[in-house]
């Protein structure tokens, strides 16, 4: 008898898998560092959610190519506002550009400070069914902000690393993904997969935020 076809995409760690298999031979992986698996195992995410499948199945192969910060005593990778990542990626003066994207999206990120394609950072908010977070990637041209993709970490890795079609523009996914992507803008913003957001004022830091970067300076 015949087996029952399976129309499903790849997903999470098996997806993942091919995708740093590619890397390997392309040589994008070329001396890969992993993390161990004991403590992929308890390593969580700035929400204190543990890490996806498809997140695992990477940092377990190589930590190096995607640049995240995490602090191995703790287990915990550490995160950052978005209104800090566009300031890590573009520059002071690119952070009023993307004011409306601070307000809706206010959950912490994960920047990663690797060799990727444009700028970009996952965001922790609601993953989709497969457990997988969604990634933003932003650009900053001629004073023109753009944020969005919501591609699934473990999509957005394939592309990175060659085991699916990278897309010209950001949110581009192959058009089996692309459903993923569009629940994923509809969970975690307001439907919107990319755009341009509305300018404004740059959140002011408190003081206290000021002190305790001040006492880490003089810390370091």
């Amino acid at each position: 008898m015949a087996s029952k076809k399976d129309t499903g995409v790849l997903r999470g760690a098996k997806l993942v898998k091919k995708a740093t298999t590619a890397a390997n031979t392309s040589g994008i992986l070329a001396a890969p560092e992993p993390l161990a698996t004991s403590l992929a195992k308890k390593m969580v995410l700035p929400n204190g959610e543990s890490i996806s499948a498809g997140m695992k199945e990477l940092l377990t192969t190589d930590t190096d190519w995607i640049g995240i910060d995490y602090d191995d005593e703790e287990a915990e990778i550490e995160g950052m506002s978005l209104e800090d990542v566009v300031e890590e990626a573009f520059g002071e003066e690119a952070v009023a550009a993307f004011a409306e994207a601070y307000e809706m999206l206010t959950e912490d990120v994960v920047y990663f400070n690797g060799e990727v394609s444009r700028p970009a950072c996952l965001y922790c908010g609601t993953p989709d069914d497969a457990g997988e977070y969604p990634v933003l990637q932003l650009s900053w041209d001629e004073g023109v902000a753009r944020i969005g993709g919501f591609v699934p970490f473990d999509v957005w890795v394939a592309q990175e690393l060659g085991a699916l079609e990278r897309g010209k523009d950001i949110g581009d996914v192959p058009p089996e993904y692309a459903a993923l992507a569009k629940a994923l803008a509809d969970s975690n913003g307001d439907g919107r997969v990319v755009f341009t957001p509305k300018a404004g004022v740059a959140t002011e830091r408190s003081a206290d935020d000021e002190d305790e970067d001040e006492g880490e300076d003089k810390e370091s």
